[in-house]
């Protein structure tokens, strides 16, 4: 990849072309990623549903797996599109804004995970303790 690669991706006709041409090398490479994406998360909702009792948890697990499943299932929209040589939908900016997403969204995931996810824990295991001083009706 050369610096002249580089400029010609970010070139507004390059991005926007409605009409991108239906050989993709990263084609098979994206399909993969975005499938594993899918897997992995079934597989954290399935870890999650034996994880019930701890909410913090649950709630981590949860935005985790929606995160994941989210990305995957529209980027492999994506990609159906741009193989399929759908105007305007399959446009390179469309695959790119998305992948821009997953990273700021991930970022606010990892985020609540390094900052909120304590102070979360905390505040549950001293609602717990409050708790079983109540009755339960």
């Amino acid at each position: 990849m050369t610096i002249d690669n580089v400029k010609l991706f970010f070139q507004p006709g390059y991005l926007l072309n409605p009409y991108p041409s239906y050989e993709m090398k990263f084609l098979v490479p994206l399909l993969i990623f975005f499938g594993a994406l899918i897997v992995l998360s079934l597989a954290i909702w399935l870890f999650s549903k034996k994880k019930r009792k701890n909410k913090p948890l649950l709630k981590l697990l949860g935005s985790l797996a929606n995160w994941l499943v989210w990305i995957g299932a529209i980027g492999l929209l994506l990609l159906f599109f741009r193989y399929e040589g759908i105007p305007y939908v399959s446009t390179r900016v469309a695959l790119f804004l998305w992948l821009v997403v997953f990273v700021i969204w991930g970022a606010s995931i990892l985020f609540f995970g390094l900052n909120q996810y304590r102070k979360t824990v905390k505040e549950f295991k001293e609602e717990e303790k409050k708790k079983k001083y109540f009755r339960k009706r």
